[in-house]
């Protein structure tokens, strides 16, 4: 026998067709074959039948109909059971079964010909509406929704079959007609989109989904899926999808975060993991799949493509094979986990984002009805469901993003070079993209036609490049998938986003305060902005937060020129109140001051930096002042390259701004060795500062270590007195300023000096040396020649004092001390060790000066160690460098003597070849040349 219910209700036995002579028998073998083997109550038969209300006898009639039934069919095909009737058929005689089976063997196999064929089998089994014969089609109604749904679900499969199989010409008129009747189905305009693209009519497919974006929103007010976005930036940029489930390309990374999902899906039954848009969530969940064991009962429903909440449960539906569910999502999840039962079965839910509380309410109904079910879902926000465990994805491990961008680029050039260097540059790339794999891989498409260091310094201004050209709205995957992110939020959380995308490296709880003043409690909706993925919270105490490069970018072009300022200004405000409470805690030699300092570098620098860039001098040299003996303490050479801008400030400002303008950019020229700059610029600043200003002192004790670096004695002494009675110095500054003095004499040849300073000012100086390592380091000195152990013990002390309160600038003059007496008192490999190490910190620090003394030590020790080529080369390139101190005092006599060395074991001839080529030698090469002769020693 053979039932049909896909048109007319149509009955064979035997191949023949038996005509049923009424429509109630007609209702009654519908109702029973579409109960698929299962029991139909005599109560749900006679609602099916009346549904109006049954008469006196519906029983009775009841049983009459199904009599003649059993007579027409076969008496033996319909058993009266004790809780109602049951047609016993296989699925595969109910044309709906049949349907299905084809449906299934099409979603098993890899060949999407053969896909093609068997979901167009499906397809013809439909003779027109379901049970079109039957006069009042109301009981039914939920069935024909399935029906029709699980209809359309098919169609979209076989249509995507036939793309795959590279059938685009035949099913371009077929996409045509369906788009036509149901233009608000998105799926259907992707895949026309798509076929026109492979039939090399790209412009027409950019058409379709322009007009389905138009559409939507003229005609709904919703914006379509990202999806269409997606795909929009694909078409435009070349890079055509594949039309399958199936990645086509190598998959990267992921390792740890594939099994922590793995582990969490042992251990709990809904999983949810979360990350911005870009990061990979739905090809991890791909990944998975292809990891389970082979066998078990998996359904993966794509909501990408569903643009409204009441399509969930449809979408639902038809990935576990249902013909979809009725409207309410307690229907639809009493239909599904009638259909999936008690056993064990996966269900995937990728991208939730946009129906967040439909796919919500879905789980949880389908999890309290279905005790063997587990859910994984991806979204840019948790679900919401009790018990549920969040797992948040974070940005590629930086080797893996190398790899990746590697890996992408050389698909598009077969000559892509696969060097140290490629992968440098590489890495700064995956640096700016914050390692966010949609970017990463964008921009591996940009890199066959740029190369890799113009993409580098392209992208490090802007993500423009990644953008396509052709785009009317000029979206790129990148930026679409942040633009979806946000208008998913709350306006108020707009707002607070719109606030934050001026931060650079983060920002504390507090910092909200002053981005965000006008909101009178910012702190749920950041909790919101968390929630959506667009920020991060950082595992630490107290948390920081942050922003994803790209989502930052993203969001201050979002801005534009209009609101751009104030976001800008505001963060502006908030790092000038960071700074003084930084300076005023350093007043006080807090340890705390480094600290709050460098978790802001990133954010002073882009504050400084738009300060300047809006010629804003005031504000700019109030900020650069404040950050000037903080970056003393800790220089940061990107920060320091920002303050020497401050040079370049109009001559004509007020005293008060020219003189904070000179005092930040004479600082960042004094800690980088250009001490006659430094020196002009610090006393310019002196001229334009009043007596009695607050920061005069920044410019005298800055002027003074210039001074003592250029081997200015007399003027030292002259700063280090004028900081001992100007206004508002702090103790500490003083306490230097005379250890500088003293040194000055003892540098100079008069060590009696010297001490008659320190005994003098002994009181000042032990109060500062409590905190302040300059004091240990000053003694330190004065113990090298007479008694190096002690001066040891000093150094090290200064150092520790020194490490405690963040001063790096001090910790590393200490070591350099410590370094000439370990030289001095025959230590050698000790003194190899401390040289290696202390070049190799200082070459990255900017610190030239330092870098320049430690280089001389270097020389003297290898002297001693029998490398004089080396020494020459050493010490003739720091003799031509502008930015080494100069030699005074006894130090004169003592490189006199290196010389002497240097000719006497080399002969006069090969030392001077040796100081001809040291003296040409770039300094970025010197440090690099001493650690290398250093390497046997230590």
């Amino acid at each position: 026998m053979e039932i049909g219910l896909l048109g007319p209700v149509l009955v064979r036995v035997d191949g023949a067709e038996v005509r049923l002579a009424s429509t109630p028998q007609r209702v009654i073998l519908a109702r029973l074959a579409l109960a698929a083997n299962r029991t139909a109550s005599p109560a749900a038969l006679i609602d099916t039948l009346w549904p109006d209300g049954p008469p006196a006898n519906a029983a009775g009639n009841l049983h009459a109909y199904v009599s003649r039934l059993r007579r027409a069919i076969g008496a033996d095909r319909i058993t009266r059971e004790p809780a109602g009737y049951r047609l016993g058929v296989a699925a595969e005689q109910i044309d709906i079964g049949r349907a299905e089976a084809l449906v299934a063997a099409a979603r098993a196999t890899d060949d999407p010909a053969g896909a093609a064929d068997r979901y167009g089998a499906a397809l013809a089994l439909w003779r027109g509406e379901p049970l079109a014969d039957l006069p009042d089609p109301t009981p039914f109604a939920p069935d024909l929704a399935r029906l029709a749904a699980w209809r359309r679900q098919v169609r979209d499969e076989w249509f995507t079959a036939r793309l795959a199989a590279g059938r685009a010409a035949d099913a371009l008129p077929d996409l045509e007609h369906a788009t036509t009747a149901d233009p608000d189905r998105e799926s259907l305009q992707i895949l026309l989109a798509t076929a026109l693209h492979h039939l090399d009519r790209t412009a027409d497919a950019l058409r379709v989904l322009a007009d389905h974006r138009r559409r939507l929103a003229d005609e709904h007010g919703l914006d379509p899926g990202p999806a269409v976005a997606e795909l929009t930036t694909r078409l435009l940029t070349g890079d055509a999808p594949m039309v399958s489930t199936k990645p086509m390309n190598r998959y990267l990374g992921r390792d740890g975060d594939l099994a922590a999902v793995e582990a969490a899906l042992r251990a709990h039954r809904l999983v949810t993991v979360v990350g911005p848009g870009g990061m990979g969530k739905t090809r991890l969940g791909l990944e998975l799949l292809g990891r389970l064991p082979a066998g078990g009962r998996v359904h993966v429903v794509e909501l990408a493509l569903v643009s409204r909440a009441d399509d969930v449960p449809l979408a639902a539906a038809a990935a576990i094979g249902l013909r979809t569910a009725p409207g309410s999502t307690d229907g639809a999840a009493a239909v599904i986990a009638d259909q999936l039962g008690d056993g064990a079965a996966l269900v995937v839910l990728d991208n939730c984002e946009h129906v967040r509380v439909a796919a919500r309410d879905l789980v949880a109904g389908l999890l309290a009805r279905c005790p063997g079910l587990r859910v994984l879902a991806t979204s840019r926000q948790r679900l919401g469901v009790a018990a549920e465990k969040v797992l948040r994805l974070g940005p590629l491990a930086p080797d893996d993003q190398v790899e990746l961008f590697c890996d992408r680029a050389a698909l598009l050039r077969d000559d892509f070079p696969d060097s140290p260097e490629t992968r440098r540059l590489a890495a700064d790339i995956c640096r700016t993209l914050d390692g966010l794999p949609l970017a990463v891989e964008l921009a591996a498409s940009r890199e066959a036609v740029f190369g890799l260091r113009q993409l580098r310094d392209r992208l490090a201004a802007g993500l423009a490049i990644l953008e396509p050209a052709r785009d009317p709205d000029r979206t790129t995957a990148v930026s679409a998938t942040v633009e979806w992110s946000y208008r998913l939020l709350d306006p108020a959380a707009q707002h607070v986003f719109d606030a934050l995308v001026g931060c650079r490296g983060g920002f504390p709880l507090d910092a909200l305060a002053h981005l965000a003043p006008d909101v009178t409690r910012p702190e749920p909706l950041l909790a919101e902005l968390v929630e959506a993925s667009l920020v991060i919270a950082e595992r630490s105490d107290p948390p920081r937060y942050r922003l994803l490069e790209v989502m930052r970018r993203v969001g201050l072009d979002h801005l534009g020129p209009d609101r751009l300022p104030h976001a800008r200004d505001r963060h502006a405000s908030w790092m000038t109140a960071h700074a003084e409470r930084c300076h005023a805690l350093q007043r006080e030699r807090s340890p705390r001051a480094t600290g709050l300092l460098r978790a802001e570098l990133a954010n002073l620098l882009e504050a400084l930096g738009w300060l300047i860039d809006t010629r804003r001098w005031a504000d700019a040299g109030r900020l650069g002042a404040l950050l000037a003996p903080l970056l003393s303490d800790h220089p940061d050479l990107a920060l320091l390259a920002q303050q020497e801008r401050l040079a370049a400030a109009p001559a004509d400002l007020d005293a008060e701004t020219a003189g904070r303008c000179a005092i930040a950019a004479g600082t960042a020229r004094w800690l980088q060795g250009d001490l006659p700059v430094a020196e002009r610029l610090l006393s310019d600043a002196l001229t334009r500062l009043p007596a009695d200003h607050s920061q005069r002192w920044i410019a005298q004790f800055f002027r003074l270590t210039t001074h003592m670096f250029a081997g200015h004695l007399d003027a030292v002494q002259a700063d280090a007195g004028a900081l001992l009675v100007g206004p508002d110095v702090p103790d500490w500054v003083a306490g230097v300023g005379v250890g500088c003095a003293a040194l000055s004499h003892l540098f100079a040849g008069d060590r009696a000096a010297g001490e008659r300073l320190l005994s003098v000012h002994s009181g000042l100086l032990a109060r500062v040396g409590e905190a302040d390592g300059f004091v240990a380091y000053t003694y330190a000195e004065f113990a090298a020649d007479t008694d190096p152990d002690r001066a040891l013990d000093l150094f090290a002390r200064a150092y520790r004092q020194s490490a405690a309160i963040g001063q790096r600038y001090d910790m590393e003059v200490a070591a350099i001390g410590r370094m000439a007496v370990l030289i001095r008192s025959g230590r050698g490999a000790e003194a190899a060790r401390a040289c290696r190490a202390s070049v190799d910190r200082l070459r990255t620090s900017g610190m030239w000066p330092q870098l320049w003394t430690a280089l001389r030590l270097t020389a003297e020790l290898l002297v001693a160690l029998g490398d004089l080529t080396t020494a020459a080369s050493l010490l003739a390139a720091a003799e031509r460098d502008p930015l080494a101190p100069a030699v005074v005092g006894p130090d004169r006599t003592r490189q006199a003597a290196l010389w002497a060395a240097v000719e006497r074991g080399l002969g006069a001839d090969a030392a001077a070849a040796a100081r001809s080529n040291g003296g040409r030698r770039k300094r970025a090469t010197v440090a690099e040349h001493a650690i290398a002769a250093l390497a046997p020693f230590a």
